[in-house]
């Protein structure tokens, strides 16, 4: 009987190599998050981020270049954990109207969650400035929000731009909410609203 094919010890080291990259990468971004979610943006300063990664600025512009390429690396995770979490097959099924409400209570979800939260702030304060804020998160994205959205609403007889208009809505109305929340946390309530979304959704698909 003849022995299992052992992996190169090159191969092993290499892979061993990259998962610890990507440790250190989510490290420092996780960083970024954390300093912007409890003293915002202007906290993030590369000092302050290298401590709270517990590594020095020349370990995080080994992996990632400089502040800017990191403050991309926020925006590109919130959006794919969006995608994520909207990509499960779960939302594909049942009646219009439980696709529509599924589909607003999971992004309001999304909305409210670190990731987001710390996207908001960076396109808040990069914009007009370079790269990280020339457009929103869900311009720069746009093909995919489209694409997720017609699995979604797949008898839906919405054209492209009529669907990519009830996404906008969509976004635009949760980023209004979560920005209220924060001015008025004990006196604003959130339901009635997200209710009136998930009417006007149902209506602009079907």
């Amino acid at each position: 009987m003849s022995s299992p094919r052992s992996q190169p010890a090159g191969g092993s080291q290499l892979g061993h190599q990259a998962s610890k990259s990507k440790a250190t990468r989510d490290k420092i971004i996780n960083a970024v998050i954390g300093i912007i979610k409890e003293n915002g943006y202007a906290a993030a300063s590369s000092t302050r981020i290298a401590k709270r990664a517990g590594i020095t600025w020349g370990a995080v512009q080994h992996h990632f270049g400089g502040k800017d390429e990191i403050l991309e690396q926020v925006l590109d995770r919130s959006h794919q954990t969006f995608q994520a979490r909207l990509s499960d097959t779960h939302f594909t099924t049942g009646s219009a109207d439980t696709r529509v409400r599924k589909y607003v209570e999971a992004a309001w979800q999304h909305y409210q969650g670190d990731e987001y939260m710390a996207s908001l702030e960076i396109l808040l304060a990069t914009r007009g400035h370079g790269n990280t804020g020339k457009d929103l998160a869900i311009s720069r994205t746009r093909e995919e929000h489209v694409s997720l959205g017609r699995q979604i609403f797949h008898d839906s007889e919405a054209d492209d731009q009529q669907l990519q208009q009830a996404i906008y809505c969509v976004h635009c109305m949760l980023t209004g909410i979560l920005v209220e929340t924060a001015l008025e946390p004990v006196s604003f309530a959130t339901q009635p609203y997200i209710e009136h979304l998930q009417s006007l959704l149902k209506r602009i698909l079907y």
